[in-house]
């Protein structure tokens, strides 16, 4: 490792591999008992799940009921894939909103089966459900069919009738009334036309023994999984939640929506966040998947750690190293996860080239933890696979999040600094010898330090490196960004500007 206590220079820190929380060729599967959780949000809030077919406006009705765009809403079907939570309150009481994909029933293979697995997981968890027709095309054979099977659930259903954005078009919604779940509600979800009464009505039909806590992102360490598309985030997810939570399929683009799902994870609570893919800006064309790629990054501006996936068979591309930079560069902790492993443990020169140019390649994140993974097997896209080096991944997220958030005692830190300056005096500045007096950490996550010296800004950036790296390796802050500033003291001890 470069970048020791010998003294400043002008190179960067070499990033170790973090082997003892990475796995051998061979791996470890996942230890029962150490993850816990099932992808949603925790009982006993009152769940209403939004369903229908395809381009009838779920989404922005989800959106106006949430009071937020949480959810992608554009002109094209098929936008919305995974579940997607949020929280609405209406006259007193905080309930549940799970949006869904559009479904066909007639359609049993490839992406809208997925789609439609994700929702009924929603109708079968849901205390009410909304059925969205829509009021401008009128009922079809689809909606005939979502509204038997969903008579067959045996869940409260609401119908809703949504673009009558006029009275003509109100007028015609009456048709929905054809499908004999009960009253039907005639909205305009993007004007709000008509959904103070819907509000009214959802409540007065959700159980009277339910609370009102409900919080779609519940409380615990967030860490987010980024990395260009088929890079294997949603399967690695589905795996640690050991459920088919997330859609996965060999299309790159297939998650829009940031998904923050719930896990325990030896007795320590964490949300895992599912982002989409990110390509090049050039290469981003759709709408749909420049807003996905907004979403992901706002994603990672809610979330302590990033767990950058990579694919191992590719290696670190510029996109890659374009991604880390941004999490770091943002104050966030960052794990490599070298996934897809497998394919390249099979030839050990290979193997070891892989592991080399990564560490060289994200140099800069300073000693990230690089772990390898893989999921294997049949079953592996639902969460059924056999997942070697998950629970290093996990951990070595646990440790960066420790040291992002590390209170780092100002006496012990003033000690470092007088260690630092005895071993290496700090360079002149514009000719006048430079003196540092004390320091002391002004905030966290990321690490932030501020030193007292007779001048201010009087540090070369190769010591300013030479400090940050006698801090991380004193308080071992592996793939923590570290802040540091020198102010200059004026007399009296006041602080120069």
């Amino acid at each position: 490792m470069s970048g020791d206590d010998s003294g400043p220079d002008n190179s960067d820190p070499q990033m170790t591999t973090g082997a003892e929380h990475g796995t051998d060729d061979s791996g470890d599967d996942l230890l029962e008992g150490d993850l816990e959780g099932s992808g949603k949000p925790a009982p006993p809030a009152a769940i209403v799940a939004i369903v229908g077919r395809p381009n009838v406006g779920k989404s922005t009705l989800f959106n106006r009921l949430v009071g937020s765009r949480l959810a992608i809403v554009e002109d094209n079907p098929g936008v919305t894939r995974d579940r997607m939570y949020g929280a609405a309150e209406w006259d007193g009481l905080t309930f549940l909103v799970v949006d869904t994909g559009g479904i066909d029933p007639s359609l049993n293979t490839g992406m809208p089966a997925h789609i439609a697995a994700q929702a009924q997981v929603a109708i079968e968890e849901a205390d009410l459900i909304l059925l969205v027709v829509d009021a401008h095309d009128g009922l079809t054979a689809v909606d005939r069919d979502i509204a038997e099977q969903l008579r067959r659930s045996g869940t409260p259903i609401l119908v809703v009738a949504n673009k009558a954005d006029s009275d003509r078009r109100e007028i015609a919604a009456s048709d929905a009334w054809e499908l004999g779940l009960g009253t039907m509600y005639a909205v305009s979800a993007a004007h709000g036309r008509g959904t103070s009464e819907l509000c009214d009505a959802i409540v007065a039909a959700l159980p009277n023994d339910v609370t009102d806590a409900a919080d779609p992102i519940p409380p615990g360490t967030r860490i987010a999984f980024l990395g260009r598309p088929n890079a294997g985030k949603s399967t690695i997810v589905n795996s640690l939640l050991s459920e088919a939570r997330v859609i996965v399929d060999d299309a790159p683009g297939t998650t829009r929506d940031a998904v923050y799902l719930p896990l325990t994870f030896r007795d320590q609570p964490l949300v895992l966040i599912d982002t989409a893919g990110l390509r090049r800006r050039k290469q981003v064309s759709k709408a749909q998947e420049k807003l996905a790629a907004i979403k992901a990054i706002r994603a990672l501006e809610r979330t302590e750690v990033a767990v950058l996936v990579l694919d191992a068979s590719m290696g670190v591309t510029d996109q890659d190293q374009r991604i880390a930079r941004m999490a770091f560069e943002r104050g966030k902790g960052v794990v490599v996860m070298l996934h897809k492993w497998d394919l390249v443990a099979k030839d050990p020169k290979k193997a070891r080239d892989t592991l080399r140019d990564t560490e060289e390649a994200l140099a800069f994140l300073e000693r990230a933890y690089i772990v390898r993974t893989s999921v294997m097997g049949e079953g592996r896209d639902f969460g059924k696979g056999l997942a070697r080096g998950l629970p290093e991944a996990i951990e070595g997220a646990l440790k960066t999040a420790r040291s992002l958030s590390r209170r780092i005692r100002t006496s012990d830190l003033n000690e470092e600094l007088a260690k630092a300056v005895v071993d290496h005096s700090p360079p002149m500045h514009q000719g006048h010898g430079v003196r540092l007096y004390f320091a002391t950490q002004v905030d966290r996550s990321p690490p932030f330090i501020v030193v007292s010296a007779n001048r201010g800004r009087c540090l070369s950036p190769q010591y300013e490196r030479y400090l940050i790296r006698r801090i991380r390796k004193r308080w071992d802050l592996r793939g923590v960004p570290v802040r540091i500033v020198v102010r200059g003291r004026g007399r009296g001890g006041s602080d120069k500007r």
